[in-house]
């Protein structure tokens, strides 16, 4: 994105606007753009102490989002998506995986889209105007958790197209987790399909395609005694992971902007199930044995979530117990 001449930016920033500053508005065109807009462009990741430059490609069309993500450090890794098929190339181990996910973006499709009822939980903030560099004037809009179960979130929407250019992912003391932020950032309505193809050789590479999810065609086999204020159950089923003989439990909660994926499986025979927290760039795991279980908690969330949702899980016993099951998890 070019720089804007100094003084049309001069003019900009004396201009009053002709509405009240809100945060929940802001938001709400960042949504409306993300949702509808196609643009290219180059931005930095940095988090743990590390860097990672990306390309990106992102067009909608007819209701149908294809994207691209490309790492320019490291090993080359790319991942090209259309709707929610995606298919993660892996050029350093000659493979690619296909799997489901529901987002509508790699990149952008966990930035905060607020729903009301996600207001008992996180407070929106409108915090002013500020330039960044190559993008000229951007509201800065806060995202604050109002407990330490979840994360909280700072965005500089550009004032022109409405599009997150910078979102710091932020601890309860105000601490940045992750930055994500745009060095290059340019709008394009006529993406060609050849954007989307990956730079390597496919043939050379073994494929492998995550089994879908199955969904619980009754209640969850295992029920949640405890989840954080605001987290519901959203997903149940049963899924067939890499490295996994047998399909694994898979549930998902969520309070409707952090999400956190709970894995159930079976050990394996004469190897000692993994237990404590981990922690891969923002996200953590925390792994716990429950009734001879091995049960894994996965988010980008504070690891006392993550511990406190793994440790209340319970099986269900049986067909008796599913009417509490059901009642529990509709009360969380």
């Amino acid at each position: 994105m070019s720089a804007r001449p100094a003084i049309a930016f001069a003019l900009g920033l004396a201009a009053a606007p002709a509405f009240a500053e809100s945060g929940e508005d802001w938001l709400s065109r960042m949504g409306v753009a993300l949702n509808n807009t196609s643009y290219v462009g180059e931005f930095v990741s940095e988090s743990a102490g590390r860097t990672e430059r990306l390309a990106i490609t992102h067009r909608v069309r007819d209701g149908v989002v294809s994207e691209r993500l490309v790492s320019l450090t490291g090993r080359g890794r790319e991942l090209v998506r259309e709707n929610d098929e995606v298919v993660v190339y892996l050029p350093d181990q000659k493979l690619a995986i296909i799997e489901r996910r529901s987002r509508r973006s790699d990149l952008m499709g966990a930035l905060p889209q607020f729903e009301g009822r996600m207001a008992s939980w996180y407070k929106v903030d409108w915090v002013g105007r500020e330039t960044l560099d190559d993008f000229g004037p951007t509201a800065v809009v806060a995202v604050r958790p109002l407990d330490g179960y979840r994360f909280g979130y700072r965005l500089w929407i550009d004032v022109d197209s409405h599009m997150p250019v910078r979102s710091d992912l932020t601890d309860g003391s105000g601490r940045v987790i992750e930055r994500l932020r745009f060095t290059r950032l340019e709008f394009d309505d006529n993406i060609p399909d050849s954007a989307f193809e990956p730079a390597l050789d496919r043939r050379k590479l073994r494929w492998v395609r995550q089994s879908p999810q199955s969904e619980d065609d009754g209640e969850p086999s295992w029920r949640a005694a405890q989840v954080p204020p605001g987290f519901r159950l959203s997903v149940s089923g049963t899924q067939a992971l890499a490295g996994s003989d047998a399909p694994v439990n898979h549930f998902v909660y969520s309070d409707g902007l952090a999400t956190v994926s709970v894995f159930i499986q079976v050990p394996e025979a004469g190897k000692p199930p993994m237990q404590g927290t981990t922690r891969s760039g923002v996200a953590s795991a925390f792994t716990t044995v429950v009734d001879g279980h091995q049960i894994t908690a996965v988010g980008e969330v504070p690891p006392r979530t993550l511990k406190y949702i793994a440790t209340g899980l319970r099986p269900v016993a049986g067909p008796q117990d599913a009417p509490a099951a059901a009642a529990a998890n509709r009360r969380n």
